[in-house]
C-alpha cells in the first residue's frame, strides 16, 4: 500500500512547482535589477576618465620599466601579476568597461604613464550585447574590433610593444545569465581571436591565446580557474602569469632598470 495518496503527489507537486517558480522570479528579478542599473549608471557616468585621475597624478617619477594592465574587470580583478626585478605593474582596469568606454580614458590611464609594455585585455563586455541583440552580431562585433586596433595601433605608433591577451572565451553560464545569454557571444570571442591569432609575426605585438593558457589540449578548463562565465579565480590568474613570465622576460632581460 503507497504512503503517499494520489492528492499527496498532486501537494506535493504544486509546493515544487511553487519553491521553483520562486527560485526563478528571483533570479529573474536579480537579472533585471543588475542589468537596469548597470544602463543607468552607464548614462550617469558613460566615461571613467577621472577613475584614476588621483593614483595617476601621485604616481612617482619613471625609475624602472612600466607595465600597465589595461582593460575592464578581467584586468582589474588581475591582484597578483608577475614579479620581475625594475618592473612596476601599473592595473588599469574597470569593471564593467566596454572597449568604447576604454577608449575615452586610454590617453590619460595608458599613454600618459609612458609604459614600455601594455597588457591589454578587453571586449567581453562588448559581446555580451548579443545576449540581448544577437541580430545585431556583424555591428556589435566590428565596433569591438576597431576599437581593439585602435588600441595597438595607437600603442605601436608611440614604439610601446603591446602584449594582446585574446578575449578570454566564457565558460558555462551560470543560472541569473542565462536570460541575457546566447550563443553568438561566444561564437563573436572565437570571431575576434581569429583574427589576432591570424596575424603575422611582429616585434611589437606579441600575441597569447589565453584559450590554450586557460584550457587543456582537449579543450577543457583546467581545475578551478572560473570564478563565474566571465571572471577568473586567482588559480586562473596564475595561468596567465606563467603564460606571461617569459614574454616579459624576453623583453626586459634579467636586468630591468632603466
Amino acid at each position: 500500500m503507497s504512503l503517499f495518496s494520489t492528492s499527496s503527489y498532486i501537494y506535493l507537486g504544486l509546493v515544487l512547482a511553487l519553491i521553483v517558480s520562486i527560485i526563478l522570479s528571483g533570479v529573474l528579478f536579480y537579472t533585471a535589477k543588475h542589468y537596469y542599473t548597470k544602463a543607468k549608471l552607464a548614462k550617469v557616468f558613460p566615461t571613467h576618465e577621472s577613475y584614476y585621475q588621483q593614483a595617476n597624478a601621485t604616481l612617482p617619477p619613471k625609475i624602472q620599466k612600466i607595465v600597465v594592465l589595461f582593460g575592464d574587470s578581467r584586468i582589474q580583478e588581475w591582484k597578483k601579476p608577475p614579479q620581475l626585478d625594475g618592473v612596476e605593474f601599473i592595473n588599469r582596469g574597470i569593471s564593467g568597461e566596454t572597449t568604447a568606454q576604454n577608449r575615452a580614458r586610454f590617453q590619460p590611464d595608458v599613454l600618459a604613464l609612458e609604459p614600455d609594455i601594455v597588457i591589454l585585455q578587453t571586449g567581453i563586455n562588448d559581446l555580451t550585447v548579443l545576449g540581448v541583440q544577437p541580430q545585431r552580431y556583424e555591428e556589435i562585433v566590428q565596433h569591438c574590433q576597431d576599437n581593439l586596433k585602435f588600441f595597438v595601433e595607437s600603442l605601436r605608433a608611440q614604439q610601446i610593444e603591446v602584449i594582446f591577451l585574446t578575449i578570454f572565451p566564457p565558460a558555462q553560464p551560470e543560472l541569473a545569465r542565462w536570460l541575457v545569454w546566447n550563443e553568438k557571444i561566444s561564437q563573436s570571442v572565437e570571431e575576434i581571436n581569429q583574427y589576432w591569432l591570424n596575424l603575422p609575426a611582429d616585434e611589437r605585438l606579441h600575441i597569447i591565446d589565453t584559450t590554450k593558457v586557460l584550457k587543456d589540449t582537449q579543450r577543457q578548463w583546467h581545475p578551478h580557474v572560473n570564478r563565474d562565465a566571465l571572471h577568473l579565480t586567482p588559480t586562473g590568474y596564475d595561468y596567465l602569469n606563467q603564460a606571461l613570465t617569459p614574454v616579459l622576460t624576453a623583453q626586459f632581460g634579467p636586468e630591468s632598470k632603466l
